[in-house]
């Protein structure tokens, strides 16, 4: 094995692409560069290939990972292309993936029901909106369905409190500012039936 090129990352100047026969092999920083004595023309022997990519390479993954995860919750997705966008081969990322699942370092159901409480209590959706929001950071349907179908999800009394919030009084307001009024709950998730249970519980409260 041959290393034919090393060049300079764009994105992170730190670290170095070292290709070996033609092909992407690792990233490095210039310190372990010059330590593995790597350099263009230079033959790479087995041992030293294995040991670069399956521990020194992998543990620095790793660590990216974990750092990564360790001040705020991630879904697989994040994590992964976190990974990839610190110029980790797929082989590693693969390896680092497994491990964090293995451990439960990531689960996105885990993930789900956080972000759904978090959303619930400060910043209110309707399901609609909260699945394509997880779906967005690359969580699967079936798991996004499940966790929605299992947690105490109050849409109608979420967007009745929404609605008082924007209005003191149905009665003063015009049929143009209704109609702003339901888009909004429209963008925020909520379905056609949801809205209009909704404003009825107001109307009949006001009577």
């Amino acid at each position: 094995m041959k290393v034919t090129a090393i060049t300079q990352q764009v994105y992170h100047p730190q670290r170095y692409n070292v290709f070996i026969d033609g092909s992407f092999a690792f990233g490095l920083i210039m310190e372990d560069i010059i330590y593995f004595k790597l350099k263009e023309g230079n033959e790479i022997s087995k041992e030293k290939y294995d040991y670069i990519q399956n521990e020194l390479v992998y543990i620095q993954a790793q660590d990216t990972a974990l750092h990564y995860i360790g001040y705020k919750m991630r879904t697989e997705k994040e994590v992964f292309k976190k990974l990839h966008e610190k110029g980790f081969s797929e082989n590693v990322i693969e390896r680092v993936m497994e491990f964090l699942k293995k451990y439960q370092y990531i689960e996105d159901e885990k993930y789900c029901e956080s972000y759904i409480k978090e959303r619930i209590r400060f910043n209110p959706r309707g399901k609609y909106a909260l699945k394509m929001e997880l779906r967005q950071k690359g969580i699967a349907d079936s798991i996004i369905d499940k966790t929605l179908e299992k947690m105490q999800i109050d849409e109608l009394g979420d967007a009745i409190r929404l609605l008082e919030k924007k209005c003191f009084s149905l009665d003063d307001i015009n049929e143009k500012e209704k109609k702003r009024l339901l888009g909004f709950l429209q963008r925020r998730g909520y379905s056609y039936d949801i809205i209009k249970e909704a404003f009825a519980y107001i109307e009949q409260k006001e009577e």
